[in-house]
């Protein structure tokens, strides 16, 4: 078996791990692997219990943690095991490697607590728990790792392919981390934070980057921020943040700044630059600063505000929208370097001054600029935009701005919006002048006049809207020319004429309203001029048209075979673009309110707050969507399946499986962002709790007996009676769910794979949990209904005492010793007694527990031949009620 100081297998996504400081000997008492291993496992007779074979990406995760690290530990520095299957809690013992400096624990699916005793790693200098399951209190202790410069206790995906993030953390951020003086990066964005940030703080700041967005922090934002002078990235995005923000805040400095979405009010005064330039420092530590370029670069993947220059080499953002803001619009000088593209979003407070030179300071500062000042209650009028030559967005929407809607001198203008405001007089032919015009949209103002033909000059327009106005006269025949223009809105003014002829098929809602205007007759039904003037040569081409046609017939009637194929293929890819909508398949009677905006709202997106069970196929989340119609809802990752035609077929065979001790599979949805499951909710909670919590529960030998009989009647309904046949593959507590009368429940019964009414399937992976996996399946790769016969046997001695199959009270034998070497020893010594755990031996007969455990220990023989058939196991398990 590997030591604990055994390379991982991969390295997390971004910066390469440092040279690792290894020579650690192996401990006196060996233990079970962080990490799998990298090649099928030995035969049985080496390895008892040997961990999993590859498998692929569908297959559940598995190994066990360690319970002590060796003595040798003490020189290893880095210790990289993201991106693994490592399941349990974070191991305290990590404590004992006091040289560590970098501890990557990422995306595995680590429970429980962050051990304080983490606190005693003096050199650390990174530690990185996200995208795991942890719970719990972070703890406090942390802070006396004063060397520590980035934690990351979450990180929200970017991308498809990046793990999802599960941490879900109780109370608020201990306000002494934030009094560490070194510092440089705290993430924990959708973290479950709560509480209020500490109104102050002792000592010089060193914070680059802090990410708390998401969470549920409320009071104020503090001033103490203003101190920290190399604050570049500051994310308190979706919080509950209240009252101004923090006078003298050197917002100019920063690439990006959010605090979108709070309660945040007052006026929005920044600081005073008195320097050009700010004073920060470089990181001179290689780890940290590729944390940081990491960490900053995948929150800044969308680029702000849309159309931005592509030749631009760094984007800052400053986003202060959906607050109370108001007062004037804020000066900011912005102080950043290079070829930057900046986006000021300001949009949906209640801002009500005008539109002054002052404010547009920030456009010194670089080379595309992109403004959003939408809802808000601004006034004036539009003279001080020219001022800002680097303009390429400007939306000034649903203000009360007035006066001419002129704009000139703008050469890289894309997208000016300035709809619902108090606009008069005429449209400025100037506008045709912009030559990067894409987007222009003056609707519902009070413009008047005629459209100017001019605005055909702008080549580029592809969107132009001008409705719900007080426009007369005709459409342009100019428009003609424009080759991308594909959205042209005119309805509701008091226009009169032809409908010019347009590259795209236009929408006649758009020319509605316009009483003089001639019937809009379909897509193109109106001629360019050209043709108009050309209509008597048309007469002479009419006979050409004849031979023309009458030549295609023949070739169309060749063709339609041709046809039909393509026909047959698109029709298999439209059947898979079907399946990617807002669509709900289900199955059976399902209600009304089983839709996707339903579930998705019921969920609150996917809250954490909804969260219920987290497993190797995804989360899963309870939804009650009317009042005592609650359902369960499995979200799934399809990079983890096949395909997704494959995937679909699969899902509506199981959707045809009924049980009473099978979990009801209602429906599912196969979407481009989302897929998920949707069960029957249970509200018993799962085996697992139930086993660690019946020394505390009034619970009797009938419950005990039934939930066991249920299990044990669901899985032969699988292996013996379900077309296609199910094996499992991943029998485990926390798979079997229990209703509020403990009445038990299989569920995941056919996720790991369907499997055809074959004895045995050779696969090329192993679907299971380390522990609750037959030996002969983790050594061949080859899986039989047998396997589950196993994992139902370890899940029965683990009801049956209390314990877990790699139990920490196992570590004082020799290495690979489970419970089913622990019922096996008992029964050897002619011990039984000392198996069941107290609370069931008072409730049950020892004799029938004993012919239980007899019964549990032949499930998990070694031997395929001596392990009974479930049928077989649920005939005695039901004769034992019997002899009660």
């Amino acid at each position: 078996m590997p030591s604990p100081t055994t390379p991982p297998l991969s390295s997390p996504p971004g910066p390469p791990p440092p040279t690792t400081a290894s020579g650690a000997e192996s401990p006196a008492t060996p233990t079970p692997p962080l990490s799998p291993p990298s090649t099928c496992p030995p035969p049985p007779s080496l390895a008892p219990f040997p961990p999993p074979c590859p498998r692929d990406s569908a297959a559940s995760t598995s190994p066990a943690t360690t319970s002590q690290l060796p003595y040798s530990c003490q020189v290893l520095t880095h210790l990289r095991l993201a991106v693994n299957f490592l399941t349990g809690q974070i191991p305290p013992d990590l404590a004992q490697c006091r040289s560590l400096s970098v501890l990557d624990l990422s995306s595995n699916v680590f429970e429980g607590a962050i051990p304080p005793a983490l606190a005693r790693l003096a050199a650390l200098r990174v530690l990185d728990v996200s995208r795991n399951s942890l719970t719990d209190r972070i703890p406090q202790q942390l802070s006396s790792c004063r060397d520590l410069a980035v934690l990351v206790l979450t990180n929200i995906a970017t991308s498809p392919g990046d793990h999802l993030e599960f941490n879900a953390f109780v109370g608020g951020l201990p306000l002494q981390l934030l009094s560490i003086p070194g510092l440089h990066i705290l993430w924990a964005p959708k973290a479950n934070l709560d509480g209020r940030l500490p109104s102050y703080r002792n000592g010089s700041c060193s914070l680059r980057a802090v990410n708390l967005a998401q969470n549920y922090i409320a009071g104020s934002v503090p001033s103490w921020l203003r101190e920290c002078q190399d604050l570049a990235f500051l994310d308190l995005s979706s919080n509950t943040l209240e009252g101004p923000m923090p006078a003298g805040l050197r917002m100019g400095c920063m690439t990006y700044l959010n605090v979108t979405r709070n309660s945040l009010s007052g006026h929005l005064l920044p600081a005073v630059e008195t320097d050009s330039k700010c004073p920060r420092r470089l990181i001179d530590d290689g780890i940290v600063m590729q944390y940081y370029e990491r960490l900053v670069k995948g929150a800044m993947v969308v680029r702000p505000s849309g159309a931005m220059s592509r030749d631009v080499i760094n984007v800052a953002m400053h986003d202060f929208s959906n607050n109370s803001f108001s007062g004037p619009l804020p000066s900011i000088t912005l102080s950043l370097d290079g070829n930057c593209s900046y986006g000021l979003l300001l949009n949906s407070n209640m801002f009500n001054n005008t539109l002054s030179a002052g404010f547009f300071g920030f456009c010194k500062g670089a080379s595309s600029i992109s403004v959003n000042l939408s809802e808000n209650q601004l006034s004036g009028n539009l003279d001080t935009l020219s001022s800002c030559l680097a303009l390429w967005s400007f939306d000034a929407s649903n203000n009360m701005l007035n006066g001419s809607c002129s704009v000139t001198d703008l050469p890289f203008l894309r997208r000016l919006i300035l709809r619902g405001n108090n606009l008069t007089g005429e449209i400025p032919g100037v506008f045709g002048d912009l030559a990067s015009l894409e987007v222009l949209d003056l609707s519902k103002n009070y413009l008047t006049g005629s459209i100017p033909s001019h605005l055909a000059h702008a080549s580029h327009l592809q969107a132009l809207m001008l409705d719900h106005n007080r426009l007369s006269g005709g459409i342009p025949p100019s428009f003609s020319e424009l080759a991308q223009l594909a959205v042209l809105d005119v309805s509701f003014n008091n226009l009169s004429g032809d409908i010019p002829y347009l590259r795209h098929p236009p929408d006649c809602g758009s020319f509605a309203g316009n009483p003089l205007l001639h019937p809009c007759l379909g897509p193109n039904t109106s001629l360019p001029p050209s043709t108009a003037a050309d209509s008597t040569k048309g007469a002479a081409s009419r006979y050409l048209m004849v031979i023309v046609v009458s030549a295609a017939t023949a070739i169309v009637s060749f063709l339609l075979v041709i046809l039909l194929f393509v026909l047959c293929e698109r029709r298999k890819r439209a059947k898979i673009a079907n399946l990617r909508t807002k669509e709900v398949v289900t199955f059976g009677d399902a209600p009304p309110e089983l839709t996707h905006d339903n579930l998705v709202r019921a969920t609150n997106n996917f809250s954490i707050q909804n969260l219920i069970g987290t497993g190797g196929f995804g989360a899963t989340y309870k939804a009650e969507l009317t009042p005592g119609f609650l359902v369960a809802v499995k979200r799934l990752a399809m990079g983890r399946f096949q395909g997704l035609e494959q995937f679909d077929a699969e899902i509506r065979t199981l959707g045809r499986i009924r049980h009473r001790n099978l979990v009801t599979l209602m429906g599912y949805h196969i979407g481009e962002s989302d897929t998920f499951l949707i069960y029957n909710y249970l509200s018993g909670g799962n085996l697992e709790t139930f086993i660690h919590e019946m020394g505390s529960r009034n619970v009797s030998w009938t419950e005990v007996h039934r939930i066991v009989v249920d299990v044990a009647q669901a899985l032969t309904f699988l292996h013996c009676s379900c077309t296609p046949r199910i094996i499992h593959r991943d029998i485990k507590p926390s798979n079997i769910l229990l209703d509020e009368k403990l009445n038990a429940y299989l569920s995941d019964f056919g996720l790991a794979r369907l499997m055809e009414v074959t004895q045995t399937h050779a696969t090329t992976d192993v679907a299971g949990t380390f522990g609750y996996v037959a030996p002969e399946y983790a050594a061949t790769c080859r899986v039989s209904d047998k396997a589950d016969v196993y994992s139902f046997g370890v899940v029965l001695l683990e009801l049956m005492s209390g314990k877990r199959t790699l139990d920490p009270s196992f570590s004082q034998f020799d290495d690979g010793f489970t419970i089913v070497t622990w019922g096996r020893m008992l029964v050897q010594e002619g011990d039984t007694s000392e198996f069941f755990s107290a609370g069931l031996s008072v409730i049950a007969p020892m004799d029938i527990l004993t012919e239980m455990l007899m019964i549990a220990l032949s499930c998990t023989s070694e031997s395929l031949a001596d392990r009974p058939s479930m049928r077989q196991v649920a005939a005695k398990l039901k004769q034992l009620k019997n002899e009660q």
